[in-house]
């Protein structure tokens, strides 16, 4: 199991603070609109070693507090009621929503168990569908090929891609090359049934992951430069065809 830290983030190479909702009545109406859509929501616990699938039952405004769906496994719930912290995950209508609670309470809803938490004090909310973030297949995975790599052509396989940038695994933890900043002009990605992607890249963020084995292994961001729009509607394409194959699986 990955650390928590690895897990998708919510806005990427994205500045986050034009993303973030922080007023409490925005929060609450927000989260009130999932509510009524009801779509499914992961919530990463236990430093995100165990997770439930859920949905918000109620948002509480003015005692300050959501109430979600109890979890289907009672040694899941256990940790959730456990952990101090909280990561909350959904994506209703390809508009990514992230944010962090405290600790979770057992409460009785409309006759059954649900957990409680305090309202968060922050919510990202990913306001623009194409940023929509989505992990690329692990098995055959995608290729960055790098070609003007100062050691040579590079290829480094991709976690996963939106019309912002890409996000690559590295080597080794302290591979050299991709410090922040860093630009690559000619790298080019294969993208099954659509095409070949030419673009050039800036890597904007470093992301230290804990392996199954113990080891460390390190993932970038990379940010796409001055994207054309054939390009662009390559990567749109791409991501609307993984989309599909998850919806369907």
């Amino acid at each position: 199991m990955v650390s928590e830290a690895s897990r998708p983030d919510a806005a990427g190479n994205l500045d986050l603070a034009r993303y973030t909702l922080t007023a409490r009545v925005e929060i609450a109406h927000h989260l009130r609109a999932i509510a009524q859509a009801g779509p499914m929501v992961t919530v990463f616990s236990n430093r995100g070693r165990t997770f439930i699938l859920t949905r918000f039952l109620e948002v509480d405004a003015k005692a300050g507090v959501l109430i979600f769906d109890w979890g289907s496994n009672p040694e899941t719930n256990r940790q959730m009621l456990e952990s101090e912290r909280n990561v909350f995950v959904c994506s209703p209508d390809g508009v990514k929503t992230q944010f962090v609670t405290g600790a979770a309470r057992e409460v009785e809803y409309e006759g059954r168990q649900a957990f409680e938490a305090d309202l968060p004090e922050q919510v990202v909310k990913l306001q623009r569908r194409e940023y929509f973030r989505i992990q690329t297949p692990v098995v055959n995975p995608l290729v960055c090929l790098i070609d003007d790599f100062p050691e040579g052509p590079v290829e480094l396989p991709l976690y996963d891609i939106s019309l912002g940038g890409i996000a690559l695994w590295l080597p080794t933890a302290s591979a050299p090359g991709f410090e922040l900043g860093q630009r690559y002009e000619r790298c080019r990605i294969e993208l099954p049934g659509v095409g070949p992607l030419n673009v050039a890249l800036e890597v904007r963020h470093h992301l230290t992951v804990q392996q199954r084995n113990g080891n460390e292994a390190k993932r970038v961001g990379c940010y796409f430069l001055n994207l054309r729009p054939a390009m662009e509607n390559l990567v749109q394409r791409y991501v609307a065809q993984l989309e599909r194959e998850r919806r369907a699986r």
